[in-house]
């Protein structure tokens, strides 16, 4: 994984063989990061994603082990504990143009990724919403 800060702005390239989730999370500690928005690309395999059951709150996941092409990562940089915590979306297509998407709990780089954190020095913390079950921004 490299990355270069310019300004606000973080751009990211995760290498073959490294989790997504992982290395975001890296440059988010290293940089001391408080809050922040991420946008990515690239082609990944070994996919964990998940969609939030409200009624039982837990995550129905499924997994995916082919190579697919990631057509968009979102997320978010917020604060748990008061240490950097990554919320990542996805959405990926495989051969015959199917696509996927939910909560991603992580994936593996296949070929190349690249990402942009839009970085902010707001202290976004999360904070538990026992109705609903997830820890969510604290404004």
């Amino acid at each position: 994984m490299k990355y270069k800060k310019v300004d606000d702005k973080i751009y990211v390239s995760i290498d073959k063989g490294e989790l997504v989730n992982d290395k975001l999370l890296e440059v988010a500690k290293i940089e001391k990061l408080n809050s922040g928005w991420i946008n990515g690309l690239g082609a990944i395999s070994d996919i964990e994603i998940g969609y939030w059951d409200i009624e039982k709150k837990i995550y129905i996941k499924k997994y995916f082990d082919e190579d697919y092409e990631l057509l968009s990562l979102i997320g978010n940089i917020s604060l748990v504990n008061n240490e950097s915590f990554i919320h990542t979306h996805i959405s990926f297509s495989n051969t015959e143009f199917k696509v996927f998407g939910g909560h991603m709990f992580d994936a593996k780089v296949i070929a190349a990724a690249e990402f942009c954190i839009f970085t902010s020095n707001y202290h976004l913390h999360r904070k538990l919403n026992c109705d609903i079950g997830l820890s969510l921004w604290d404004i």
